[in-house]
């Protein structure tokens, strides 16, 4: 990964964002796996995203994902490499599904905030 010193603030930002710090050959590992590999992503680039784009700290993108009914940082980092996913591969977004998802695990461990 190439460094940026951009912080991206909304879900568009961040799949420009990707495009510009992954390598030629990093979006060519990411774009080929299958949806279900992804989660290999979540030490790599998934710390990469929740370092850098402050999804810890909070900001910007925090409180983007956080609107949208995202509640961890873990699941925003995956969220965001899933969307670039299905977008670089041209197949519909799963993003609503997913803050459903997440919210009733986050509810059912008594963490919904």
């Amino acid at each position: 990964m190439r460094g940026s010193k951009h912080k991206p603030a909304s879900l568009d930002e961040c799949m420009s964002a990707l495009q510009e710090v992954l390598t030629t050959e990093e979006q060519a590992e990411v774009i080929g796996m299958t949806k279900d590999e992804l989660i290999q992503c979540h030490h790599g680039l998934g710390r990469w995203i929740r370092n850098n784009w402050d999804l810890w700290k909070g900001g910007a993108l925090f409180d983007y994902m956080k609107k949208l009914g995202f509640i961890h940082p873990d699941d925003m980092s995956m969220s965001i490499i899933r969307e670039y996913w299905a977008r670089m591969n041209k197949i519909p977004s799963t993003i609503e599904t997913e803050i459903k998802e997440y919210k009733d695990y986050w509810n059912k461990q008594g963490k919904n905030e």
